[in-house]
């Protein structure tokens, strides 16, 4: 009796796999089918000058809005670096604890 389960589920798994076979073969030919016409697609609508092109109007655009630095904004880098000084004084002891509360993990 045990001869008989064993060629049975022996028999369901060949089955199940020859199924399962024919569905990857079948997904795989049509995934092969469409991405060979969306190739030939893709292929004749890329157009390098219109690429070179957004890439120059964007690099115009940045330097475009670049200027001299004013008076204004040597004032703004001021209180920048003293709003820095202040915050390094004030949590920078708060960085340094960091590395030991978090816990080192062991590279081998």
């Amino acid at each position: 009796m045990l001869e008989v389960w064993f060629g049975v589920a022996l028999g369901l798994l060949l089955a199940s796999n020859v199924a399962l076979w024919l569905k990857l073969h079948n997904c795989y030919t049509t995934l092969t089918h469409l991405i060979k016409e969306k190739s030939a697609i893709v292929e004749k609508t890329v157009d390098m000058t219109e690429i070179r092109e957004e890439i120059s109007e964007t690099i115009q655009d940045f330097l475009g809005g670049l200027h001299v630095p004013s008076g204004i904004d040597h004032v703004w880098g001021m209180v920048a670096n003293i709003g820095g000084a202040w915050a390094q004084k004030r949590f920078g002891q708060v960085a340094q604890m960091i590395p030991d509360i978090v816990p080192q993990s062991e590279e081998p």
